[in-house]
């Protein structure tokens, strides 16, 4: 005989109340306690040339050297507006000098332009010997400036410097300018991808919007379990989000060269956690709750995945500029991903980390907020309401203040297409091009 199927949970309010006020309690806290300790290691300054140093660098130089002019003086002080780390803003200083638009002497602007911390003091000699006739500085500490520079272009033109003294760096030259038309290259087939796709995203957006009293074709999944049910499995899982990845980093603390590992190994434990709390509490295998979150029906739900893609980078990108325009720039919030990356060694590191980002992470997070969370808002509120609240807590869950905009906003788009698929299918792809396509950016500039 078949097992009968198990109920669905609906727990006493007289134990779960003060229960959910507990984990509430206990949310509260570790997210307190995760938001201090980002934000003391994003005030520490950075080791390195950043993700957004990387790309100012080309497109403040890879124009003038497809044109043969060099930058105006309106781009360099927007440059040095927006960038905030020490090793960005010596990047700028070292491109302005060689560029010519250096208006102080070399003795004036390298103290200034000189990083306080680690690699400060081998920079300043470096620039002295370049720019001032200084001491020639050791091999070792010309390898550490190339180094924090990012081995870019401004790294490169340093080191020509020094070889000009030496035995002539008209070939380091000649390498720089080839590496840098190479990254302007794929910069501006990026920039065209997005200008497409921006378009497209309009294109749906202005659908989304004439259609928007019609009733999807498919509902959204039906869960039947309590909501005290719904807020208890959802604190438990975001304390098991904060203590996993924790917990991974402690057992890894001990071996340096393995601690990226801590990313997926947490990641893993902390999704494993969520399924089997919203499996029990449902009362299904994992296959009736990938059928229930996701029934099959074709590729046109993975079609609509494009149009949804192009919605979501063209309303971040709106989004984004906005925000630029009324906060003052502040740190990367992927700075501790991108450190990450500068640390690994060869494709394998790399690919489990591609893996985990676009893979399992949106997997699991659409599970969670677009599967789970977004029906049961919608059991209550409106799906108007519904959409933004899941949106709201998926940037909330991330705890990077500064991205909440930009991650919301992505998290809205990703509910929309929930909604009008009524599959899971389609989120997760949107979710996993995206995650995929900022990795593969990062490490291609890390």
């Amino acid at each position: 005989m078949d097992a009968e199927p198990r109920a669905p949970w609906k727990p006493d309010r007289s134990w779960a109340d003060p229960l959910i006020v507990l984990l509430a309690l206990l949310a509260l806290l570790a997210s307190s306690l995760s938001l201090s300790s980002r934000k003391a290691a994003l005030q520490k300054p950075a080791e390195r040339l950043s993700l957004q140093g990387r790309l100012s660098e080309v497109a403040l130089m890879g124009p003038g050297l497809v044109t043969g002019l060099g930058g105006r003086a309106p781009d360099w002080i927007k440059v040095e507006g927006q960038l905030q780390e020490p090793w960005d803003r010596a990047m700028v200083a070292v491109l302005k000098a060689e560029s010519g638009a250096q208006p102080q002497s070399a003795l004036l602007w390298i103290p200034s332009a000189t990083p306080t911390g680690a690699g400060g003091p081998a920079f300043k000699r470096v620039c002295l010997a370049a720019y001032a006739q200084g001491p020639m500085p050791s091999q070792a500490e010309r390898l550490e400036v190339q180094k924090r520079l990012g081995q870019g272009h401004a790294a490169a033109l340093l080191e020509a410097r020094l070889q000009d003294r030496e035995r002539g760096g008209e070939a380091l030259r000649a390498q720089a300018r080839k590496a840098l038309l190479l990254h302007l290259l794929g910069l501006g087939f990026l920039g065209l991808l997005v200008l497409g796709a921006a378009t497209a995203g309009l294109v749906v957006g202005i659908y989304l919007v004439a259609t928007r009293a019609k009733v999807p074709p498919h509902p959204l999944p039906a869960w039947s379990m309590s909501g005290r049910a719904a807020a208890l499995m959802l604190l438990t899982w975001f304390l098991a989000f904060f203590l996993s990845g924790n917990l991974m980093g402690l057992l890894l603390h001990p071996w340096p060269g393995l601690r990226w590992l801590a990313v997926p190994l947490g990641y893993a434990l902390h999704a494993a956690v969520g399924v089997g709390l919203l499996c029990g509490a449902e009362g299904l295998s994992l296959e009736e709750l990938w059928r229930r979150v996701a029934p099959e029906r074709g590729w046109r739900d993975l079609g609509w995945a494009a149009g949804f893609l192009a919605l979501a980078l063209t309303l971040v990108l709106l989004v984004a500029l906005f925000m630029s325009l009324i906060l003052k720039p502040d740190h990367s919030s992927q700075r501790d991903l991108q450190e990450l990356l500068r640390g690994l060694s060869g494709w394998g590191p790399s690919l489990v980390l591609l893996l985990t980002v676009a893979g399992l992470a949106p997997l699991f997070e659409e599970l969670l907020c677009r599967g789970f969370l977004l029906p049961v808002l919608a059991r209550r509120q409106t799906m108007g309401l519904a959409l933004v609240l899941s949106a709201l807590a998926f940037g909330a869950m991330h705890l990077q203040p500064s991205g909440l905009p930009v991650l919301s906003t992505l998290g809205l788009v990703l509910g929309l297409a929930m909604r009008h698929t009524g599959s899971l299918r389609t989120p997760i792809l949107v979710h996993a091009c995206w995650n995929g396509g900022l990795f593969l950016l990062m490490r291609a500039f890390a």
